[in-house]
């Protein structure tokens, strides 16, 4: 944008350019996830005290029962391991018994700490659910209440699927992994050092491509969704390298860049592909890559807390911004069926729907990585998939976060276990998500002294929650404290302000206040600093500043 600088709202260093847009200025991006946006209520609606909502207890086994909705459609959900009786009662009056028992009760536990709006949570064992439970609000204004058919955004766990299905294409000799860029995009040239001649399909899906992975072509496929493939091309090719060489840099751009080679090498978008290749044959019926296919009253909606309560965000996804890195919604019901395939060497229904080399090769840690997301470790990196270890298991994960949403999807290849849980909130949730987890494991596998980890667990989530909730009182408090006046009527900066890799960014005045927009990504402007014609907005989950130069004696700013 001429005339315009973009700059995190942390910092009181002046930003690049805009159209010198670095990595570290797009804040809310996937890879950031460790610290989330300071968006997240103490108005205790997550698993109220009055009824988590209107569910039903199938209860088994002593050791293995079902949290399921009225409403669940039996006959498309994995093996649910055989029931005796069916218990009406409401899910906080009624703890069923075994490892199941243990991770409700601990999940009950956990709804006076109000850690996120809803949550579903689904464990799978060997091949049959085990547990799957929903907690919560999907719509809080709505009163709709999670239920296994809720479909949730799940933003970066997007990647194992576009991973296993490169490896399937691979496999049926569709596509060569380790074939290099131009073959599948002749009328790329990259900018030296970079070259698309030693780039492959394999080192965009495992990180180490060497690329950037910020600029325009992540902030148009995740966030403005203006783009074309011929403009990604272009794009692409003035994209500079990054500075970890070839070594493991986790990011969109290489799934986004890979995706470009398939939709090229098949003739078909990559939303089609996974429908194909993964979800049908799975029998993944609630799942898909297009915003457009599901009804808003199937949504879970997006939330974040602020000192006055939960407050709903605004639903940034639509079909032109789901992408290959982060570009799907689904439910917990589609999501045991893919663990239950991952587990299972390709197997389900008694069918094998996936080769068992496909699985094992998008599990095969390719890329070196050091890294860790709370207690689950990530040492290396498959095809979508980051595989590590939590306390002392081998333990194959990928996580995704958003504006308003998390998700916890993982495994123990050896223990057969398999846990996901969904939230509607990426601040507050996260953390929430991570313990439900934790624990699950821990309960699954017939750990001892689970009374003394669900405290452990509790207590350090009270903590965690709490300094989060002080970190965003006093960004609320510091915002509130900058004076909202500004030299020039708000008029004076409104106006449409071009970038030929980032975009349109359009400036409005409504209802006596500005709004920024660059294509599906929207914000209402604060004063950051008004002398220097400094506004803040939040376009891409967090806090940036753009900067207004007025000429001398203008009452405009300069286009």
């Amino acid at each position: 944008m001429a005339h315009s600088q973009w700059s995190s709202d942390r910092r009181t260093a002046q930003a690049p350019p805009a159209h010198a847009f670095g990595p570290g200025v797009i804040s809310g991006l996937d890879r950031n996830l460790l610290s989330p946006p300071l968006v997240d209520s103490p108005e205790r609606q997550l698993l109220s005290g009055r009824r988590l909502m209107n569910m039903r207890i199938l209860l088994g086994t002593s050791t293995a029962l079902a949290l399921t909705s009225c409403s669940t459609q039996a006959a498309q959900q994995p093996p649910v391991v055989a029931t005796d009786a069916i218990m009406t009662e409401p899910a906080e009056n009624w703890i069923p018994t075994g490892p199941a028992a243990d991770l409700h009760r601990f999940i009950l536990n956990t709804r006076d700490l109000d850690l996120s709006p809803g949550l579903a949570v689904v464990v799978v064992q060997g091949d049959e659910v085990v547990y799957s439970a929903d907690f919560g609000f999907a719509d809080r204004e709505g009163g709709r209440e999670v239920d296994p058919e809720t479909i949730f955004y799940i933003a970066s766990s997007t990647k194992s699927f576009t991973g296993m299905a490169a490896a399937k294409l691979a496999h049926d000799g569709r596509l060569d992994l380790d074939a290099p860029l131009s073959a599948y995009l002749p009328d790329l040239h990259m900018t030296p050092p970079l070259s698309e001649d030693s780039i492959t399909l394999r080192q965009l899906l495992t990180h180490t491509h060497g690329i950037n992975n910020g600029g325009p072509i992540v902030l148009r496929t995740a966030f403005t969704g203006e783009h074309t493939p011929e403009m990604l091309l272009d794009l692409l090719a003035q994209q500079p390298a990054g500075d970890q060489g070839r070594n493991f840099e986790y990011g969109n751009m290489g799934y986004n860049v890979a995706s470009m080679a398939i939709d090229e090498a098949l003739g078909e978008s990559w939303k089609d592909v996974l429908a194909g290749e993964i979800f049908a044959p799975l029998g993944m019926i609630s799942t898909t890559a297009y915003r457009s296919s599901v009804d808003e009253s199937q949504l879970a909606m997006p939330y974040g807390w602020e000192p006055d309560g939960w407050e709903r965000k605004r639903y940034a996804k639509d079909d032109s911004n789901m992408h290959a890195a982060g570009g799907m919604m689904t439910t917990t019901t589609d999501l045991a069926r893919w663990l239950i395939v991952n587990m299972n060497e390709g197997r389900i229904d008694g069918r094998q729907v996936l080769p068992a080399a496909v699985i094992a090769e998008a599990h095969k840690a390719v890329a070196d990585n050091d890294d860790a997301w709370g207690p689950f470790s990530r040492d290396g990196y498959g095809l979508g998939w980051h595989v590590g270890v939590f306390d002392g298991s081998k333990q194959i994960h990928h996580f995704g976060g958003f504006t308003g949403f998390h998700t916890h999807v993982s495994f123990m290849p050896d223990e057969r276990i398999g846990v996901v849980v969904l939230v509607n909130d990426s601040g507050l949730g996260a953390g929430l998500a991570t313990s439900v987890a934790s624990f699950a494991y821990d309960a699954f596998r017939g750990l001892d002294s689970l009374d003394t980890r669900s405290a452990d667990y509790l207590s350090a989530l009270s903590e965690q929650g709490e300094s989060r909730r002080d970190r965003i009182r006093a960004d609320r408090e510091r915002r509130a404290a900058r004076s909202q006046e500004l030299p020039h009527p708000l008029e004076a900066y409104a106006g449409i302000y071009e970038s030929p890799g980032l975009g349109r960014m359009v400036w409005t005045v409504r209802d006596g206040r500005l709004h920024a927009a660059i294509g599906l990504a929207q914000s209402v402007v604060e004063v950051f600093n008004g002398e220097e014609n400094r506004l803040r907005v939040e376009l891409t989950g967090s806090g940036m500043v753009v900067s207004f130069d007025f000429p001398e004696g203008a009452d405009r700013a300069a286009a």
